[in-house]
C-alpha cells in the first residue's frame, strides 16, 4: 500500500511539471535550466517585516526539483519547509525574446495537517541575450502571517 501511494504521489508531482509542457503562443522550450544550490538563497519574514530569519537550504531532491528550507535555527524560532521550486525556458526566435516560466511552490512542515501554498510566474524578456541579476519570490506561509523569500540569481 505504500509502494502504491508513493507511486501516486509522484506521478501527481510528474504530472505537475508537465503543466509547463504547454508555451505561450510562439514560443518553444528550451528546456528546465539548471538550479544549483549556490544559486538560491532563502529568507523568512513576518508579513509586517519586523522578524527576518536566515534560512539554511539543501537541494534533495533535484530529479523532482525539491528543496529542504530550515529558518530561524540560529535565533530559536525554528520554521521547516519543503520547496518545489522549477524553472522553464523558453525562446521565441521571430520576435527576439525569451521567457521562464517559474513554479514555486511551499509545504509548510511545521503543522499538521500540512499547508501548502504556491505561485507561477511568467517572465518574458526581449532580446534571446537579455541578462538577469536577480530574480525574487515570496510565498504566503502560516495563513499569510509570513513570507516565504526566494531570491534566484540565474547563471
Amino acid at each position: 500500500m505504500k509502494t502504491l501511494k508513493l507511486l501516486f504521489a509522484v506521478s501527481i508531482l510528474f504530472a505537475s511539471s508537465l503543466s509547463f509542457a504547454a508555451p505561450r503562443p510562439g514560443f518553444t522550450s528550451v528546456g528546465i535550466k539548471e538550479v544549483k544550490e549556490d544559486d538560491v538563497t532563502f529568507r523568512w519574514m513576518s508579513n509586517d517585516g519586523e522578524i527576518i530569519l536566515k534560512c539554511a537550504h539543501v537541494y534533495d531532491r533535484p530529479d523532482a526539483w525539491d528543496w529542504d528550507v530550515v529558518c530561524g535555527k540560529k535565533e530559536g524560532m525554528l520554521k521547516i519547509y519543503r520547496v518545489h521550486f522549477l524553472v522553464h525556458q523558453y525562446v521565441n526566435k521571430k520576435q527576439d525574446k525569451k521567457a521562464y516560466e517559474i513554479l514555486y511552490w511551499v509545504i509548510d512542515r511545521n503543522f499538521e495537517p500540512r499547508k501548502f501554498s504556491s505561485v507561477s510566474q511568467w517572465l518574458q524578456f526581449n532580446g534571446t541575450e537579455s541578462t538577469i541579476d536577480f530574480l525574487n519570490f515570496s510565498v504566503g506561509v502560516e495563513n499569510d502571517y509570513g513570507l516565504l523569500e526566494l531570491e534566484l540569481k540565474p547563471r
